[in-house]
Parts: structure tokens; C-alpha cells; sequence
């Protein structure tokens, strides 16, 4: 009878694993739940991800811009150069004469008392005036021996530029309807201007026909 009974449940053993079904042992708390259990371990502390390491924060210091470039003054164009300053001096006259004793063509500056003396004895006109050669030079033109009366020369108008004179000279002879003498004659104009400090002179020359009625 035992063995009887000890093979029928063997026997149903078999039957239950043939079949597929799974016996699984519970303590009672579970009953009534027909949900899949997960098998997958759960995460660990130490498998919790990092947090992201914090940015530091951006400073609030502007960054400084390019220093700018010092601009250069526009140079002047290759070839320019400014206009130099002329000023016109004062004249003084010391005499005008037709008969004198030069009887060739002269164009002078006298810048020494030396030479003005000699210059003076040759014009055999009188007493000779005194000139402060300090600040002054003498500026003499003769226009040479003439056949008749009539002719004239004069210093017109002298500049100065940049320590540069320029004598500007005017010679005049008479016209056909002028009435002159017919003794010869060397006219000689001489004049005194204050620029002791002149370094070179020149002269232009003009000649005029005086109309007479």
C-alpha cells in the first residue's frame, strides 16, 4: 500500500515538470499579485551619477579694447614749398642829379663807410651826408654819360625777401616833342634803406618814354 502511494506522487512529479510550470515558495504576504518579478540588481550609491562640476563664474572685468594707433600729421606733398614773405622797405632819398661826376653805368650797394666815401668823391656833388652803416645801406644807380639833358633814373621801389633785396630801377628818356639841352649829362639817383642785414641784392630794370606837350 505504501509503495503504492509513493509511486503515484512520483508519477505526479513528472506530469508537473513536463509541463512547464514553475513552483515558487512565498511566506503568505504576496498572495493575490500575478506581476513579473525583475531579476536585474538594483543601482548601488556609488553607480548614482556624478554631478557635473560647476563653471566657474565669468569675471566682470571688460576686456580691454586695442589700444588705438597715434595718428601721424598728413605730410606735405613732395615738391611743396610755402610761399616766402616780402615786404616792401622805406625809402630815403639823399639826392637826384643829371651832372655828376660817374659817367659810366653803376648798379650799387654800399654796406661800409670806406666805400661810400669813395663812391661820394666820385659823384663830386657836394657835402657828403653821414649814414649809420649799422643799420642802414646806401643803394646808388647811375645810368652813364648822356649826349643831351632829359634823361633821368631812379631807384623806384626795393623788397626784401627772406634777407634778399630786389632794387627795382626806372630809367626815363625824353620824348620826341620834349625840349632838352644839348650839354651831356650823368644822371645818378641814390637813396638810403634800413637793412643792414641784407645778404645778397639784385636789380630789375624798367625804362619809360617821358611824354611831353
Amino acid at each position: 500500500m505504501i509503495f503504492r502511494l509513493f509511486a503515484l506522487l512520483v508519477s505526479a512529479a513528472l506530469v508537473g515538470c513536463a509541463s512547464g510550470s514553475t513552483i515558487r515558495a512565498t511566506d503568505g504576504d504576496d498572495e493575490g499579485t500575478s506581476g513579473p518579478v525583475s531579476l536585474a540588481p538594483a543601482p548601488s550609491e556609488e553607480a548614482q551619477a556624478e554631478p557635473a562640476p560647476a563653471t566657474e563664474p565669468s569675471s566682470s572685468v571688460p576686456s580691454q579694447p586695442p589700444a588705438e594707433q597715434p595718428q601721424t600729421a598728413a605730410q606735405p606733398a613732395q615738391g611743396y614749398a610755402p610761399y616766402a614773405s616780402t615786404r616792401t622797405i622805406d625809402i630815403r632819398r639823399l639826392g637826384q642829379w643829371t651832372r655828376t661826376g660817374i659817367g659810366e653805368s653803376r648798379r650799387l650797394v654800399i654796406r661800409n663807410a670806406n666805400a661810400w666815401t669813395q663812391f661820394w668823391s666820385e659823384l663830386g656833388v657836394g657835402e657828403q651826408p653821414n649814414v649809420d652803416f649799422t643799420r642802414d645801406v646806401v643803394v646808388a644807380v647811375a645810368a652813364g654819360q648822356r649826349s643831351t639833358g632829359g634823361f633821368e633814373i631812379a631807384v623806384d621801389r626795393i623788397t626784401q625777401t627772406d634777407g634778399e633785396l630786389s632794387v627795382e630801377v626806372v630809367e626815363r628818356t625824353p620824348g620826341p616833342n620834349c625840349i632838352t639841352t644839348t650839354s651831356l649829362t650823368q644822371p645818378v639817383d641814390v637813396v638810403v634803406v634800413p637793412v643792414a642785414d641784407a645778404r645778397s641784392w639784385s636789380f630789375m630794370e624798367r625804362k619809360e618814354i617821358r611824354s611831353c606837350r
